[in-house]
């Protein structure tokens, strides 16, 4: 090797400390892995899953909330592998009173809707909460029998809510702290959570 030759990721014989560093190639397909989103695993009653991923239980969110709770987890856990449960109470919150529909579906839906459907299985919805890393719920939709299942939900310190009935909302606030107003508030919450624990 001459004076002035180099190898990479060595220093020149004259010591010079700035020579190249070894960048290995990775080829298409180890690019395209580094580069994955994230998948979405999606679980609704009957159905059980579960594995080591991140977890959420999705409580009654309207469609606007679902909307933004994916453009939330696009922009804070894109490459993250998730679980989501879904539990919609009677499918009341499929009807969104604050969308740009105005078909006229939420109030014939108000004007039909029962509080709670017969042979609801809660007991799926207490293991999914179990077992999710992060609770959130819209108490704006729930049946008054989710509301007596939601005393043990809201304990849950994982557990965020969402309730514009500000008497309501108060009452909820003294078993659980994580009122949030909406769902880009879940997601500085959770990594504030974890900084400080």
């Amino acid at each position: 090797m001459a004076k002035g030759d180099k190898h990479v990721g060595q220093t020149d014989v004259q010591g010079n400390k700035e020579a190249k560093q070894e960048s290995p190639a990775l080829g298409k397909k180890l690019v395209d892995l580094k580069e994955k989103k994230g998948t979405i695993t999606l679980v609704t009653p009957p159905s059980w899953f579960s594995n080591q991923d991140k977890s959420f239980v999705l409580i009654n969110l309207s469609k606007r909330d679902k909307d933004s709770f994916a453009d939330q987890i696009d922009k804070h856990m894109p490459r993250s592998n998730l679980t989501l449960y879904v539990w919609d109470d009677n499918n009341f919150s499929n009807l969104d009173p604050f969308g740009n529909e105005s078909d006229g579906q939420y109030e014939k839906y108000l004007e039909n809707w029962k509080p709670n459907a017969k042979g609801r299985d809660y007991t799926w919805l207490l293991n999914a909460c179990r077992t999710a890393n992060h609770v959130i719920m819209n108490m704006d939709y729930s049946s008054n029998q989710l509301r007596v299942w939601s005393g043990y939900i809201l304990t849950l310190s994982k557990t965020f809510f969402i309730n514009s009935n500000f008497d309501d909302a108060q009452a909820f606030s003294v078993i659980n702290r994580n009122k949030i107003a909406g769902i880009p508030e879940v997601f500085p919450k959770i990594k504030k959570i974890q900084q400080d624990g």
